[in-house]
């Protein structure tokens, strides 16, 4: 996917979407988000919009860091194991492929959750594809060498988020 597809994908999730769960394995990180508002021209008029869940995923060479400021110790095993605790994306404030933003991200909070393979800077200077975002008290960077983009019908292409 390019840049311009990975920034639209961005504004749809952190216009009025919230992160809702995450999952790891092997060599994959799966970031999942509720209340993705898309758009489909091709649906009648009153129901262009429509709600969605989508994920990102990410392969190979795949890392997460989890950020917060909380007091609560394990907020991020609740939100793997309870699909009733989302984190609102703050508007506007979820990138994709931005080590600098990432690099500024890591540093407003002050703690730091090692999910799976994370060496700081060193990871973010080396990654292909990465994504962070803040989501009030939290926030995360997730990346890898290669991103699917999956939801309830399957896997997204570039030309179809495009769309969306």
């Amino acid at each position: 996917m390019n840049i311009n597809t990975l920034n639209i994908l961005a504004d749809a999730i952190s216009d009025v979407g919230s992160w809702h769960w995450w999952y790891v394995k092997d060599d994959m990180v799966h970031i999942q988000f509720c209340d993705i508002q898309l758009y489909d021209e091709s649906k009648p008029e009153k129901e262009t919009h429509t709600t969605d869940v989508l994920a990102v995923r990410f392969y190979n060479h795949a890392f997460a860091v989890f950020l917060d400021n909380l007091a609560e110790d394990k907020w991020y095993e609740r939100l793997r194991n309870d699909d009733s605790v989302i984190y609102p994306v703050d508007t506007y404030d979820l990138v994709f492929d931005d080590s600098k933003e990432a690099g500024l991200l890591l540093n407003d909070y002050k703690n730091r959750i090692t999910v799976k393979d994370f060496n700081g800077s060193e990871t973010l200077s080396t990654a292909k594809h990465l994504l962070c975002a803040r989501c009030g008290e939290v926030g995360f960077i997730v990346g890898g060498d290669e991103i699917v983009v999956v939801g309830k019908k399957g896997k997204y292409t570039g030309e179809e988020i495009e769309k969306l």
